[in-house]
């Protein structure tokens, strides 16, 4: 079982790592890509790294599974099960693009989210958590470095294309990290500062949704410590160094990026774009095929953009795609997870799971966007924590015992 545990655990880090070695390039070569549609050598490293996350998924199912509520169980395999009816007639086609398995509407996607059980090893899963807080701050440099390139005076399509898929993985990851109270009082520290300097990378992005996130896990953050004589003087130093940190901007090279990315954010606080987008999609939106959903491959007219897949809602794209009953065992996954009494609090005074699974929910129903139930490391990150919120630990350290 060790053994096995072990293989695990480097598919799950080479996974990771490779994923993303993706992430860090192609949010480089963005613009390119997306002009060009021509794809560089680490959608294949990629495509390696995803592959080998479906063994450590499918390993720790058959390890961990166990450990957890039955319902987490039936429903991963009945989503898997329910995702190939769905992409049944369209499997010819497909398999001659062995990345589609991995894309948002891919098989091996929805097989992925096994990762979750291997939060049930509690000897290596730690390391896992290491490996994203570090990613997080190399993706940083990284998005310093891009917003460098962008130059003063750039608008929000030139910040999306320097930020976008970074500013996403920030947002989704580093917040649970931000919550914990560590007893290193210098990563802590060190935390706060990172989770301060996010802030410019969710201003640039021009998302008034992830404002209200970022803003949201703050508030979450400070909500006791505010009742404490030290909680007031740690707000009064954030204060203090948020003004600092202005004055500091204002003069420096990312000046005009600063000013760009507050006027970007404040002309588009009465844009609607998403209502339209809806209302043209559910005009369209097929009945007969409520059940077993109309398929991967199909798209609909979007006026002003022409055919098109995918949705700023997940709930109503995976309903059509997938049909409906594939959609309702993944909202009772999530849904059944929130009322589970997180075991994980026994033994760590661990924060903010339950609230980020809410967060995700209200993603998926339009809150936020450049999201998906997909194969990116912040989906990898997201389905760790919903692990970590279900794993029966005390069954788990009854057998350590044992």
């Amino acid at each position: 079982m060790k053994s096995l545990s072990k293989i695990i655990f480097y598919c799950i880090v080479l996974g990771i790592t490779c994923n993303l070695v993706k992430l860090f390039f192609a949010q480089r070569d963005l613009e390119s890509i997306l002009a060009e549609a021509v794809f560089p050598w680490y959608y294949k490293v990629d495509f390696i790294g995803d592959v080998l996350i479906s063994f450590a998924s499918l390993g720790s199912f058959l390890l961990y599974n166990k450990y957890f509520p039955k319902f987490i169980s039936v429903c991963y395999v009945l989503m898997i099960f329910l995702v190939i009816i769905a992409s049944a007639a369209d499997l010819s086609t497909t398999l001659k693009v062995p990345s589609f398995f991995y894309s948002v509407k891919g098989i091996g996607t929805f097989i992925n989210i096994g990762i979750l059980f291997f939060t049930a090893d509690t000897l290596n899963f730690p390391k896992i958590l290491k490996l994203f807080y570090g990613a997080s701050i190399v993706i940083i440099l990284g998005g310093f470095f891009n917003l460098g390139k962008v130059g003063l005076g750039a608008g929000r399509k030139e910040f999306l294309l320097a930020i976008r898929d970074y500013s996403v993985f920030l947002i989704w990851v580093f917040p649970y990290f931000f919550l914990q109270d560590e007893p290193d009082k210098k990563k802590n520290i060190l935390t706060l500062a990172i989770f301060l300097v996010i802030f410019i990378f969710i201003l640039s992005s021009g998302s008034r949704s992830y404002l209200l996130i970022y803003g949201l896990y703050i508030i979450t953050k400070f909500k006791s410590q505010l009742q404490t004589k030290m909680g007031i003087v740690t707000i009064l130093g954030l204060v203090i160094f948020a003004v600092a940190g202005y004055f500091v901007l204002i003069n420096s090279s990312l000046s005009g990026t600063f000013d760009n990315a507050t006027t970007n954010l404040t002309e588009r606080g009465t844009e609607d774009s998403r209502s339209s987008q809806i209302i043209g999609f559910l005009s369209q939106y097929d009945t007969d095929y409520l059940i077993q959903g109309v398929g991967p491959l199909k798209k609909w007219y979007w006026n002003g953009i022409g055919m098109y897949s995918f949705l700023d809602n997940q709930i109503l794209l995976i309903a059509w795609w997938a049909g409906l009953p594939t959609i309702l065992t993944y909202i009772y996954f999530l849904i059944k997870s929130l009322t589970l009494k997180s075991e994980i609090l026994l033994f760590e005074d661990i924060k903010g799971l339950k609230m980020t699974i809410w967060l995700w929910i209200a993603a998926c129903l339009g809150l936020a966007i450049y999201i998906a139930v997909s194969s990116e490391p912040y989906y990898y990150f997201l389905s760790l924590l919903m692990g970590m919120n279900a794993c029966q630990y005390s069954k788990l350290l009854e057998f350590e015992n044992e």
